[in-house]
């Protein structure tokens, strides 16, 4: 192989690395995917979530931000 041959080779990337890199990545993305469906099935809140105090405040609070001219509550 001449020179110059060989340097444009080196700078050409492999097809068989770049291919098992995308199905590496592949796999990851597919596995994290999975987990988050499964977490969608779950509740975001945990029971009487809304009765506990801090909680309570919070939407109070906020709701009387709705009160003031220009404001409005976030929900």
């Amino acid at each position: 192989m001449g020179f110059l041959t060989r340097v444009i080779a080196s700078g050409i990337e492999d097809g068989a690395r770049r291919e098992a890199a995308l199905e590496r990545h592949l796999e990851r993305v597919t596995t994290r995917c999975e987990a988050l469906r499964d977490n969608w099935d779950q509740p975001t809140k945990s029971d009487k979530f809304w009765l506990k105090a801090k909680a309570r405040l919070a939407h109070e609070d906020a709701e009387r931000a709705g009160e003031h001219p220009g404001r409005r509550a976030p929900w």
